[in-house]
Parts: C-alpha cells; sequence; structure tokens
C-alpha cells in the first residue's frame, strides 16, 4: 500500500503519488480496495462550464451541482454505453466510468501487456508478425461491428501485445467520450433505442453544417495529429450537403488498421504528424506514403487505406488474407533467438488467471507449504527424487520392499524402458524405409511436375512421336464445317472444323470471333464464358522449349498476371502424343468488373510452335466450366 499513497477516486481507487514533474497522472496504475487487485485508470480533463442561475430554471443548477456541463455529460453517457459492450477476448475490459473533481475517469482491467508503440521504439515488426497482430485485432473489431459499434481509437497507444503475443484492443470507452466531448455521438441507434437512451440522453450528434463544423475543429484540438483516427469520412470539410457525406462506420476501422499495419511495418506514419489541421487537409486531398517495405502485406495495406470507404475490402474478405499471410510465413531462424527453458516442472502457480467481467475478486490465498506437504502425501516416484523414503501404503515402495526381500532386484530393472523406446525408434525408421522403397519401385516416375497421365494423341496434331504429322488432303474449307455429333460429349457440343486450321468440341450456339493477336474465340454471350484457341503463333525460340514457363509469359494470360489479387493452381506437365504441354487453373479479378474469373489453360510445344487452349468464365461455375474444358481438349485437334 505504500506505493498507492496518493489521492483516492471513489471512495475506493487509490492512485499512487505523482512525480514532482508531473501535475497530473493521465494514466496510471491504482489499487482497488474494494477487490484488492491493481486496474489501470485514465483521465480525460472536461472543459470547464459556468453555469448562471436563472430563476425557475432547474437544469442549470443541478448541472452546477454535478460540477459538469451537457458535453460532459455525453462523455459520461458514451463512456458507459461502451463499457456495457459484451466481452470478447481481443477486447480490454472496462469495469467502471465516474466523473470527479472536473475530469472524466475510465477504470478498466490492467492486462499483462504493452502498447504495440513501446515495442516500435525497439524494432518494427515483419510483414507477418503485422498480420498475426491484425488477424487478433480484426477479431475484436467483428465483435464490435456487429453490435453496431465502430471503435473510432485503434492506435499504437491502444493496441496491447500480451506475453503470450496476442494483440488485444483498449480504449473503447475513452475513444466514445473524447468524441462526445467534442460533440459527435459514437452510440448507436440500436443500442440507444435496446436501453430507452433517445428517451432520456440521446442527443443524435451534429444536426447542421455548423454544428458539424464545430465538432471537426474541436476534435482536432482532442485527438490531435494521430494518423489512425483521421480517415477521410472524419477528416473530410463540411459542405452544404453535409448529410450526404460517408458515415463513420466499420470502414473508419478498417482504415485506421491499414494506418497501424503500415507504422509497425515502415516504422513512420502513411501521412506526417508535425501539426493536426495539416494531417486533416492530407488525408482527404492526397495519398498516402507508398508501403514499399511492407512485401507481401502491401496489396492489404493500400487496400485498407483507400478514400473511398466503398472500396475498402470487407472484414471477411480481410481475414482471408491475413490468414493466408500468416500460413505462408517463412519458419523462423533456429538458434537466432534461443530461450533456454529451465529444467524441471514449470511453476503451477505462474498459469494464467481467468478474466471475468464485473467486480473484481480476491485471490484466494495459499496455504503454506508445509500444511499442503502435510495435507498430501506425496507420491512414491516423488518422494524418492526428494530424498524421501515412500510411506508404507504407496504401492512403489511395496514393490521395492518385496523384491529386496527376495534379492530379485538388479540393475537392469532401470534399462527396460531405454530399451522399449531403442526398439520403438526402430520400428518406425523400419517403416519409414518401406514406405520409401514402396514409393520408389511402385509409384509413377514423375519429377518437377510431370503428370502421369497423357492427353490423347491427336491433340499434338495425330502424329506418333518422332514423326511429323501427314498433310491432310481433304482439309476442310471455311465453308465446310464438320457437323458431327459425338455421342461422349453429348447433343450440347458439335465438333466444329476452324478455318484457322483446327478442330474442337464447342457448345451448341456459342459464337465464333477473330481475335487481332491470331486467336479464335466462341463466346457464350450471357454467363461471359469464352473458349480461345490459338495454334502456332508464338515460337519456341522466342518464349522458351519448356510449356509450364510459357505460361508465365502467354500473352492470353496477361490478365492474369497484371491482377493485384491472382492465384494459380494445378501447374503441371502433361504428354500429349509424344508432344511436350502444360496445364494450369488460373484465378483472377477482373478490372473492369471487379469479378472473379477462373480459367482452365492448356499449352501445348508442337514442331517449335505453341497450341492454346484457354476457356474462362465466373469464378462461381468452376465445375462447369472443367467439364467444359475437359471436352475441348479430348477433341482439339491441330490441322498444320
Amino acid at each position: 500500500m505504500d506505493e498507492y499513497a496518493g489521492r483516492v477516486l471513489a471512495g475506493r481507487y487509490r492512485l499512487p503519488r505523482p512525480p514532482a514533474d508531473e501535475f497530473e497522472l493521465v494514466e496510471t496504475r491504482a489499487f482497488d480496495t474494494y477487490s484488492g487487485q491493481e486496474v489501470l485508470v485514465r483521465q480525460l480533463l472536461l472543459p470547464e462550464v459556468v453555469h448562471a442561475e436563472v430563476v425557475g430554471d432547474e437544469a442549470a443548477p443541478q448541472a452546477a451541482r454535478h460540477g459538469v456541463g451537457d458535453s460532459a455529460e455525453r462523455a459520461l453517457e458514451a463512456a458507459r454505453a461502451a463499457a456495457a459492450v459484451p466481452d470478447h477476448p481481443a477486447l480490454v475490459q472496462v469495469f467502471d466510468v465516474l466523473v470527479e473533481d472536473g475530469s472524466l475517469w475510465v477504470v478498466s482491467e490492467l492486462v499483462p501487456a504493452r502498447p504495440i508503440a513501446s515495442l516500435l521504439a525497439d524494432r518494427l515488426l515483419t510483414p507477418y508478425r503485422a498480420a498475426e497482430v491484425a488477424a487478433d485485432l480484426l477479431g475484436g473489431l467483428r465483435a464490435l461491428h456487429a453490435h453496431g459499434w465502430a471503435h473510432r481509437n485503434i492506435t499504437a497507444r491502444t493496441v496491447l501485445v500480451c506475453e503470450d503475443g496476442r494483440a488485444m484492443l483498449d480504449g473503447l470507452a475513452f475513444g466514445a467520450a473524447q468524441e462526445a466531448l467534442c460533440g459527435y455521438d459514437p452510440v448507436p441507434r440500436e443500442v440507444l433505442a435496446a436501453s430507452g437512451g433517445e428517451q432520456h440522453g440521446g442527443w443524435g450528434g451534429p444536426d447542421s453544417a455548423l454544428a458539424l463544423e464545430r465538432a471537426r475543429q474541436a476534435r482536432i484540438t482532442v485527438v490531435g495529429p494521430v494518423t489512425e483516427r483521421w480517415a477521410p469520412e472524419q477528416a473530410g470539410l463540411v459542405h452544404q450537403n453535409w448529410q450526404l457525406a460517408p458515415p463513420v462506420g466499420p470502414a473508419a476501422d478498417l482504415w485506421a488498421l491499414g494506418a497501424l499495419l503500415f507504422r509497425c511495418v515502415q516504422g513512420h506514419p502513411p501521412f506526417p504528424e508535425e501539426s493536426a489541421a495539416e494531417l486533416v487537409g492530407l488525408v482527404c486531398a492526397e495519398p498516402p506514403a507508398l508501403a514499399e517495405d511492407c512485401g507481401p502485406l502491401r496489396p492489404v495495406v493500400e487496400s485498407l487505406l483507400r478514400q473511398d470507404p466503398a472500396e475498402r475490402p470487407e472484414p471477411e474478405e480481410l481475414r482471408g488474407w491475413l490468414r493466408s499471410l500468416v500460413r505462408t510465413a517463412p519458419e523462423p531462424d533456429i538458434g537466432s533467438r534461443m530461450v533456454r527453458v529451465p529444467a524441471g516442472p514449470g511453476d503451477p502457480h505462474k498459469l494464467p488467471v481467468v478474466r471475468r467481467k464485473g467486480e473484481l475478486v480476491r485471490l484466494r490465498r495459499r496455504r503454506p507449504a508445509a500444511d499442503a506437504t502435510a495435507a498430501t502425501p506425496a507420491h512414491g516416484r516423488h518422494a524418492r527424487s526428494r530424498g524421501q523414503r515412500p510411506g508404507p501404503a504407496d504401492a512403489t515402495g511395496e514393490t521395492v520392499e518385496v523384491r529386496r526381500r527376495t534379492g530379485q532386484l538388479s540393475q537392469s530393472t532401470g534399462r527396460a524402458p531405454h530399451r522399449m523406446g531403442l526398439l520403438l525408434v526402430g520400428l518406425v525408421l523400419l517403416l519409414l524405409a518401406a514406405l520409401v522403397l514402396y514409393a520408389v519401385v511402385f509409384m509413377p516416375k514423375g519429377a518437377g511436375g510431370v503428370s502421369s497421365r497423357s492427353l490423347p494423341a491427336q491433340v499434338s496434331g495425330g502424329a506418333a512421336a518422332g514423326q511429323a504429322a501427314p498433310a491432310s488432303h481433304d482439309a476442310p474449307t471455311p465453308t465446310d464445317r464438320a457437323t458431327q455429333q459425338t455421342p461422349s460429349l453429348g447433343s450440347d457440343f458439335t465438333v466444329r472444323a476452324d478455318p484457322a486450321g483446327f478442330s474442337v468440341a464447342v457448345h451448341n450456339g456459342w459464337t465464333r470471333s477473330a481475335g487481332p493477336n491470331g486467336e479464335t474465340a466462341f463466346s457464350s454471350g450471357g454467363d461471359m464464358m469464352q473458349l480461345v484457341i490459338v495454334v502456332g503463333r508464338d515460337s519456341a525460340a522466342d518464349y522458351g522449349t519448356d510449356p509450364l514457363a510459357y505460361q508465365d509469359r502467354e500473352p492470353e494470360l496477361a490478365p492474369f498476371r497484371s491482377s493485384m489479387w491472382s492465384s494459380a493452381a494445378g501447374l503441371k506437365r502433361l504428354d500429349a502424343g509424344g508432344a511436350a504441354a502444360a496445364e494450369g487453373e488460373f484465378t483472377w479479378r477482373d478490372p473492369d468488373s471487379g469479378n472473379q474469373v477462373y480459367g482452365c489453360n492448356l499449352a501445348i510445344a508442337r514442331d517449335g510452335k505453341y497450341d492454346i487452349v484457354l476457356l474462362t468464365g465466373p469464378d462461381d461455375q468452376r465445375s462447369l466450366i472443367s467439364d467444359y474444358f475437359g471436352k475441348a481438349v479430348r477433341t482439339f485437334r491441330a490441322n498444320g
């Protein structure tokens, strides 16, 4: 108690004595005399209000009696509403909110953690570690957004990193009090309606352009130059049509999360923070600094820092990106930062304490070690490790005593477990060797992603391996189209002989068109499916002889390579009747419509030239595209 010798708040929270160079303790530990636990206390100075005594006016004396004004009352109500948000593992709990001596005090749990600003002072975070922190924070934000709340106070000081590496979010009630003090209304409408706040205390925020501009100027003074708290919809100028401005909601928290990730990896904020007024102007007028050092996290940061809230990713989409990034994180270097684990069992009294909502409870006092030892008899094995003799009722002690009497105790008894362990290790190694031998002898031979299956021989032109394709004397003319129906393809497909020198199965009703680069396209129209065929346009001398590497430069896959959000799967080499071929599945986002596109591609190296079969369509029709692509590959034949 000597440490907490300062003032006492609300008759229960003892504050430490402030240092000589500090007038007030804005954020400090405190001791709760009711529960005997330490808590964290934050102070928010309230504006001084002078109330005039008016005859017949009961509101002014009542406000003067409490020592606060209307704005302070709103700040108190907003902080208490934020403290009533249901618990979440990623959110710090708030125990009490009170007003005393012209200040608003927020009492919350004292988490054994460090603010991320303190960690950044030592070293920056890697993109993968920053993605882990963002994934933890996103869980708490999604819980807040589900209850209609927006946090509005995500900074490097309110994000805490615990001893076990988890990230937690603090400052919800404190930020809500600041917003209300400036003149905004951070409490969601549904929360006010559920608690009856619209009838007593719900003020609704600014109701005119002048009031909104006053609140904005007050927020510049109260919040200051903190980039994370100035999303474009919060920093924008107030115009005549101020009611059409984007509302401050969950998208503002995602913008703040992007600014925090930028700071954690780059080491500086995306906008200069010399002046609050200058920062507010730059956020709305200039793009953020380039996230050059963010590496694989750069697309996520840039998408979160978009000015238009509608263009920022949804929380579910952001969660998928972060999880993918964390899964691809490289393994740490063993030995670079090793921590020696103490030998023997750990201290059972250092287990984490379960966090609970509400009043703090006093921890039960542990019994003395002597009483605990006397109450609980030690097991024989542990008694021997401490140099004690097991009791007569101990099973191990009885066994030892019997063996001593019969003279059967030998040194080989302690070696049995060791031999059993060696036997188990030998059996495991023998099983692994048998599996490797089976894979080498019986499984199909293939390396470097070469598939064991083969394409039909006619895909490579119908010639045998090492032979040139025979000349076709009855080659079809442009007006001579084959109309034969293949039973295995179904009645919806027809094998068409094209003037470009190939034949392929195309769905009935698809229209043909010739592209500017020598490609032939068959389009479905309504569902935007398209089959693209290219015969002998690109030479192996320009693109190389490896069809798998050719797909990285294939002109038809240029939209895939230029898309910021794209993925490839199923890349493998094939055998097309003696000719080398490669196949793959590609997904990308169409820059014009924003829709996901799925494509199946086949590249065949034939006589120093490349043939291409590409079928694209909507990502939600993958199974149908794969079926159509399989029919096209089975029936494709180049006449040249």
